[in-house]
């Protein structure tokens, strides 16, 4: 199951990602004539592989020096 989002909310989700993967406050490439849509995915199955280190709330944890 899938939803899509469009036009204002989808450039606020876009540049929330911005803010947490880039540092910047806004997504600073968008072209004036884009249109964003942002896919929300609800996953119907989740499968375990073996060796994956698990998920972390807060994203990945540095490695030891």
């Amino acid at each position: 199951m899938a939803r899509f989002i469009e036009g204002e909310e989808a450039h606020d989700r876009m540049d929330r990602l911005a803010r947490k993967y880039l540092g910047s406050e806004r997504f600073e490439w968008t072209m004036p004539v884009e249109r964003r849509v942002a896919v929300i995915v609800h996953p119907t199955r989740v499968r375990h592989i073996v060796g994956v280190e698990r998920f972390r709330p807060g994203g990945p944890v540095p490695a030891a020096s």
